[in-house]
């Protein structure tokens, strides 16, 4: 179809939600990628929070997936602190 762009919008930013934008990348998909999740932080280790950080023995530095930056080199747009409140299959649109 001339003139569209195709778009993933992965719901869920945790740490499948980001394995999977980034395997977009790495499969070749050059469209749009947004990650959308509830929490405002970016995808986290959550082993780290729970075992580590929370005891004092990981630093919070150590506990984010991947450094900020590399969001932006992907083309990952993180849409966070909020939800999906609408999926429009037949519009091929969701609402946030």
């Amino acid at each position: 179809m001339p003139g569209f762009a195709r778009q993933a919008v992965i719901v869920g930013a945790g740490p499948a939600g980001d394995a999977v934008a980034a395997g977009l990348r790495d499969a070749g998909f050059g469209g749009g990628i947004a990650l959308v999740g509830a929490e405002p932080e970016p995808p986290y280790e959550r082993p780290h929070l729970s075992k580590g950080y929370l005891m004092g023995t990981v630093s919070r530095d150590r506990l984010p997936l991947r450094p900020a930056r590399q969001y932006s080199e992907l083309r990952i747009d993180l849409e966070l602190g909020g939800s999906v409140l609408d999926l429009g299959r037949c519009a091929e649109a969701c609402g946030l």
